[in-house]
């Protein structure tokens, strides 16, 4: 199972291939501060523990969660069979102009990467 997830993970990474020219932040497992100043937000990969839900907040700030909402919260639903959640905005804007911050909440494990364009 393990492999069939990781080999899903990797076409969808390269299924999109504007995000190799883009910055990214990998292997994050809570909240971070992910850029400072203006840019586009890409997409989130999400690496669930299978067990429990996620729930993203993504604020247009580069300190906390003293910034607006980019949009509502994002909650990922998982499964044993669906531990992967691909968000991309590929083709569409998702701007921000202070920077870029993502609040989690879990009460299990999670992983994720952030792909972005600073402007």
């Amino acid at each position: 199972m393990k492999k069939i997830i990781l080999a899903f993970a990797l076409i969808v990474i390269l299924a999109f291939p504007a995000w190799g020219a883009d910055l990214k932040k990998v292997g994050l497992t809570t909240d971070a501060a992910i850029t400072a100043g203006p840019g586009y937000l890409k997409g989130l990969i999400i690496h669930t523990d299978g067990t429990n839900s996620v729930t993203f907040a993504i604020h247009d700030s580069a300190t906390g969660v003293a910034g607006p909402l980019l949009f509502s919260s994002l909650i990922v639903t998982t499964s044993a069979a669906n531990r992967v959640t691909t968000l991309s905005f590929d083709g569409k804007e998702c701007p921000y102009t202070r920077g870029l911050y993502i609040n989690i909440t879990t009460s299990g494990t999670v992983t994720y990467d952030v792909y972005f364009e600073s402007r």
